[in-house]
């Protein structure tokens, strides 16, 4: 005999679920139902109940692609986990279907679309793209793009991600609370996600998981230079992809992005001719140009490799132009050293405390005039093996 209190309990949980999912189109729930009806398979499968758990089974497919993003949840989605709900009731209302009694299989959403099921990998062409309009830095706002509300630094961080070639991901886990911060920053979906790429964003952020409720779900967006294949072969989480590698969809690196600095034309000229020969270099007399410059490089996707920066300008010192470059670096959640600008700080004076206090802002290393271009190409041409696409 079927306990009645505990089908009933399930179903009572469902149900809402599936509404909500309907009229919200949160995957959270989607999370929650998977749950939800992978424990009710195991249990009519217990009480003998073939063909129910047959039917219970093919909803749980279904509910796993959806939160894998592998499927979209469809009006049809809600009918057929309400016709699982009526057939379960109606099995604890009756006598049930004799033992390997198999039922009609139940229509699946996807096979009722007139198109074709979408892609494992959903790819949208702008993961800037806010329908919702603009943000302040400090509020996070939320998008259907990304899955989960982001800061306008984290905003940036993804966008920095994505112009440097990385895939975008995101992963969806149910957690119930009690897990204190230090627990729960050692779970070993963050620590694979660390090792795997860099973690943009987390929603909710512990403080408002350890306020909420009993079980809820939290959703993380990472970026990775792996494909969804290869990190599905890691991670134990459905993971779901966002935007992959720009590897596998835009044309290779073949040149070096640089800029130079410096307010004496003799140098300028000499580095430009240097540098232009290895790759795209581009000449600043001051700094706030050369900022300028810097960022608007960043804001079409072409982040500059290298800057070399001298240390007296017209305007600004040397050491201001590299903080603000750090710091700008750091808004987007740029991780140093392999995807950042080297800075190489060029100055003809041999103060060494104007010197320690650049190194602060983290320079990439000195160069003093009169330039040891050795050195120079020497850095390049690391650089050059590092980042760009060998000729074939």
């Amino acid at each position: 005999m079927m306990d009645r209190g505990y089908f009933e309990d399930l179903l009572g949980q469902l149900e809402p679920l599936a509404l909500a999912m309907d009229r919200t189109g949160d995957t959270a729930n989607v999370h929650l139902l998977f749950r939800l009806v992978h424990n009710l398979k195991s249990s009519v499968a217990q009480e003998g109940q073939v063909a129910l758990a047959t039917e219970v089974h093919h909803l749980e497919d279904t509910l796993d692609r959806i939160r894998r993003g592998r499927a979209t949840w469809q009006t049809d989605t809600c009918d057929l986990v309400m016709a699982v709900i009526d057939r379960v009731r109606a099995t604890l209302d009756g006598p049930g279907e004799p033992e390997g009694t198999a039922g009609p299989e139940p229509a699946r959403p996807e096979a009722t679309q007139a198109s074709a099921p979408p892609p494992p990998e959903e790819v949208f062409e702008n993961p800037l793209a806010d329908p919702m309009g603009p943000a302040t830095p400090d509020l996070p706002r939320p998008s259907p793009t990304w899955g989960l509300a982001l800061t306008q630094l984290e905003a940036d961080g993804a966008s920095l991600a994505t112009a440097l070639g990385q895939g975008l991901y995101r992963i969806e886990k149910l957690f119930r609370r009690g897990l204190s911060r230090e627990t729960f920053n050692a779970l070993p979906v963050l620590e694979d996600i660390r090792e795997l790429g860099t973690l943009i964003a987390q929603d909710p952020p512990w403080e408002a998981y350890d306020a909420g409720p009993e079980e809820q779900i939290v959703k993380f967006l990472f970026a990775s230079t792996r494909t969804g294949a290869e990190l599905e072969a890691i991670l134990f989480d459905p993971l779901i992809v966002i935007q992959p590698p720009a590897a596998l969809q835009t044309r290779p690196r073949t040149a070096l992005r640089m800029l130079v600095m410096e307010d004496n034309p003799t140098v300028a000229g000499l580095l430009n001719y240097i540098l232009s020969k290895h790759g795209e270099c581009a000449v600043c007399e001051a700094g706030t140009e050369g900022l300028a410059y810097f960022r608007a490089c960043w804001d079409r996707g072409e982040p500059l490799d290298l800057i070399v920066l001298d240390l007296c300008l017209p305007d600004l010192d040397g050491d201001e132009v590299l903080r603000a470059i750090r710091r700008d670096e750091a808004a987007r959640g740029l991780r140093p050293p392999n995807h950042h600008c080297l800075v190489l700080m060029n100055t003809a004076s041999l103060d060494l405390d104007r010197m320690k206090a650049a190194l602060i802002m983290e320079p990439d290393g000195y160069l003093l005039k009169p330039i040891n271009m050795d050195l120079v190409l020497e850095l390049v041409e690391d650089l050059k093996a590092k980042r760009l696409t060998p000729a074939r």
